[in-house]
């Protein structure tokens, strides 16, 4: 994959959606590109956070352990971003990430994210508001699986 292609596959991930190319591009060269197979543990729940994925190609599940059992919370696919509270700050993994299927990603590191928000304060509050929206979908999905 080129910059380019890079430069608009995260164009079309919703949280990045309102940055400016150049934004985008800094993202772009700052990452780290990984590839897994199916089944390959991206990272376990309850484990610190160092920053977000961006889903290039394929797919991965999330679960939680509840009362013993794995649960599903999510699936992210293509175009997907995982993690990103981590992007701005320290928390623990909410659940364990799988390889559904062969996947590329894209990880962005949260050192690399805070350098870019410092450098453009504006995209900050950009930020804050797509991620505070994005907590409040997911919670509303927890809640109906915990019920």
């Amino acid at each position: 994959m080129s910059l380019a292609d890079d430069i608009n596959l995260l164009r079309q991930v919703k949280m990045f959606d309102d940055f400016e190319t150049e934004h985008l591009r800094l993202i772009a060269f700052g990452s780290q590109k990984m590839s897994f197979s199916k089944g390959h543990e991206l990272f376990q729940e309850g484990q610190s956070t160092d920053g977000g994925y961006v889903i290039i190609s394929g797919s991965i599940d999330l679960f939680s352990v509840q009362g013993g059992e794995a649960v599903h919370l999510a699936n992210f696919e293509a175009g997907s971003l995982l993690g990103e509270m981590a992007l701005i700050s320290i928390n623990k993994r909410v659940g364990t990430a799988i390889v559904k299927e062969d996947c590329e990603l894209m990880k962005i590191s949260r050192v690399m994210m805070r350098r870019i928000l410092n450098e453009y304060p504006d995209l900050a509050a950009v930020l804050q508001r797509k991620i505070a929206a994005s907590i409040m979908d997911f919670t509303k999905e927890l809640d109906k699986i915990r019920i």
